[in-house]
């Protein structure tokens, strides 16, 4: 296998991913940039003092010099993926056989549970900090500076890779001498350690935040014989047939039985996976390497999804290399040859349809919620956007069914009822938008937009006083608001006359 190799994969990657370059921005890319990145200073994009995510950063640069145009954000994703395959390449290259490196970055470079860090702006932090850690990963197999920096630059961009520290260890135990080279791995947990404390000491604060802003009433833990069955078996699944992509992996309605056969499913993993590592074998280091790849968002802690395809964009790496092992085994039997290498080139295709047709489905926030309620029909999230989308065309009625979905689900959903409200409003049925928008602010005191709808309600009934009050409890919320302070001049001017 010629080092030339890698250059399929990295075409594979443009034309699957350059088509869709002009995607549009949705979901949490239009509140985190078109709303938020261009309203922050670079201190506020990376999330000081609650957080540290450098990759924002990125975003705030990318903003300064593009402004709030989707192309220039997506093509740095897809850069930093063709960076990765190469890396991919390279590590496995260096510790196995060039077929079993060409394979392993092939299906990584192409396969559709890695949509959401590439094609997904919000979601191009997964590719960003997994460039890092291979290129840390890879100097350090190669015995270069730098290794313990790029690291650090890894684990800036996200909390996710501080876990990844345990891959050199498993490294040194499969590959490498732990007796002998125990002392290169000290500086990596330095690392780690430093920002454990770190996020240890911003936990709480983190898991109100997602309360509030998901909702949650229960407690913040989840039941980890539940959730790490549910999370494994779901990644595995995927892995091996990708149809059920979604952005909200969340609602999981499984019976006894199922929820059974995945927890077998799980410990037959755990099991193999043990094997390998204690007997010292490669294939455990990979399948180690996946599970440490998920890392933190296997904690029972609430402070991730159960399950998140973007979660999986590094973890991925592993089951790629241990499905490249397994077609090189079979490559070597003569009367396999010809059938394996038929199939490898029919999966291929088959990935790279299953890829096309999921990047259609981020063309825009109307394809996106469509595409996701069809999948995930019992999240909250998913009905809430999809009267997003009816109310964007005019369908008020159906947007408030939707609505109404989304509340049925979640009690306490606040977004929704507010939504629901504002829905009405369009609709000029000001008595029926009032009490939803009194329930949304019950739920959620800092939902400032409803307190705006409820002055633009009492201004237009000429109860300006009234108006002015409700504009003064949203600028309590959000006091730099600059439309909130033009309309409350304008209120306290009529009221003047």
């Amino acid at each position: 296998m010629r080092k030339q190799s890698i250059l399929i994969p990295l075409l594979l990657v443009a034309l699957l991913y350059l088509p869709f370059l002009g995607n549009a921005f949705v979901s949490d890319d239009i509140g985190g940039i078109v709303n938020g990145v261009s309203h922050w200073t670079w201190l506020e994009a990376i999330g000081w003092p609650r957080v540290i995510h450098l990759g924002v950063l990125l975003q705030y640069w990318t903003y300064q010099l593009f402004g709030p145009v989707p192309w220039p954000y997506r093509f740095t994703n897809i850069l930093f993926h063709m960076g990765n395959a190469v890396l991919v390449f390279l590590i496995v290259k260096k510790l196995s056989k060039p077929t079993i490196a060409f394979v392993a970055s092939l299906l990584f470079a192409i396969h559709p549970l890695t949509i959401e860090s590439i094609t997904w702006i919000s979601g191009g932090v997964y590719a960003q900090y997994t460039f890092f850690f291979l290129l840390s990963f890879w100097l350090y197999l190669s015995r270069k500076i730098g290794s313990v920096f790029c690291y650090f630059l890894s684990v800036l961009i996200s909390e996710k890779a501080v876990p990844l520290v345990f891959v050199f260890m498993l490294y040194e135990w499969v590959y490498g001498n732990m007796k002998k080279n125990w002392l290169r791995l000290i500086p990596f947990f330095v690392v780690s350690i430093c920002f454990i404390l770190f996020y240890i000491s911003r936990l709480e604060v983190r898991v109100a935040d997602l309360q509030q802003a998901n909702y949650q009433t229960t407690s913040g833990l989840y039941n980890p014989f539940q959730q790490i069955p549910l999370a494994i078996s779901s990644y595995l699944a995927l892995f091996v047939w990708p149809q059920a992509l979604t952005l909200y992996h969340s609602s999981f309605r499984l019976t006894t039985w199922e929820l059974g056969f995945r927890m077998l499913v799980t410990i037959g993993f755990f099991v193999i996976a043990l094997y390998g590592v204690v007997k010292k074998k490669p294939f455990g280091f990979w399948i180690g390497w996946f599970v440490i790849g998920l890392g933190i968002t296997l904690l029972p802690v609430k402070i991730a999804w159960i399950v998140a395809e973007r979660y999986a964009y590094l973890s991925i790496i592993g089951l790629s290399v241990v499905v490249g092992m397994l077609f090189d085994t079979l490559l070597y039997k003569k009367q396999l040859k010809v059938p394996i290498i038929c199939l490898g080139v029919v999966v291929v295709f088959a990935l790279c349809a299953r890829t096309i047709v999921r990047n259609s489905n981020w063309r825009t926030e109307d394809s996106l919620w469509v595409a996701t309620v069809r999948i995930s029909p019992y999240d909250q999230h998913s009905w809430n956007n999809m009267g997003d989308v009816y109310s964007r065309h005019g369908q008020y009625e159906k947007s408030i069914d939707a609505f109404t979905k989304a509340t049925e689900i979640n009690p306490n959903y606040a977004d929704a009822y507010h939504n629901m409200g504002y829905t009405y409003v369009q609709m000029k049925k000001y008595d029926e938008a009032i009490p939803f928008f009194e329930k949304a602010v019950s739920i959620n005191p800092n939902l400032w937009q409803s307190y705006q709808d409820l002055a633009f309600i009492a201004a237009a009934r000429k109860d300006y006083q009234k108006a002015i009050q409700f504009l003064e409890k949203a600028l309590q919320i959000e006091p730099h608001d600059a439309v909130l302070q033009e309309n409350i001049k304008v209120l306290r001017r009529e009221v003047q006359l």
